[in-house]
């Protein structure tokens, strides 16, 4: 199984969070996602709880129940000059701004990058193995992000879910 080896850095509280967000700001490709507590019945939803941004030289997990909605990351989100790389982002950015006012700017849907660049299949699984060749769990996608404690399992999928946007996105332009 394929998954991202480099720095994480879990983001608990707003001092944290700034630091974090200064040098995301720094970055022109990010790959991103969330994770919300899964919910079971029909009509029930959880706010996210997990919002990860992958650079060039980490992956970032802001514990948003704990630091709060982040004006800091809300600039990143609507900020023209920052290149935001997700699969389906839609939703991610609608539960989003439940909690953050932003206005999603350069955000781009690999799912239709893909489609574009004659890849039939789409999501997270299927374009890993497709264009950077690796398979990656999504064992921990059904587990609940608002626990205190994530576990080393949980810290390294919701990692590699932004890494790999950010991968992907930067092997989908040189074809």
């Amino acid at each position: 199984m394929g998954k991202y080896n480099g720095p994480i850095e879990l983001i608990r509280n707003r001092r944290q969070a700034e630091k974090a967000i200064r040098e995301i700001k720094k970055c022109k490709i990010l790959g991103m996602d969330t994770e919300s507590r899964p919910a079971f019945r029909k009509g029930q939803s959880f706010p996210v709880a997990l919002l990860q941004i992958a650079t060039d030289r980490k992956v970032y997990l802001f514990r948003l129940l704990e630091t709060g909605p982040l004006q800091g990351l809300a600039d990143i989100l609507g900020d023209e000059n920052i290149v935001k790389v997700g699969i389906a982002p839609r939703d991610d950015l609608k539960d989003l701004a439940k909690t953050m006012h932003f206005t999603p700017k350069n955000v781009i849907d690999l799912n239709k990058m893909a489609e574009e660049k004659g890849y039939e299949s789409v999501g997270a699984k299927k374009l890993s193995a497709m264009v950077l060749g690796i398979r990656i769990s999504k064992a921990q996608q059904v587990s609940n992000w608002e626990n205190s404690h994530l576990s080393r399992a949980q810290i390294e999928y919701a990692a590699t879910d932004a890494w790999i946007c950010r991968e992907i996105f930067l092997k989908l332009v040189k074809l």
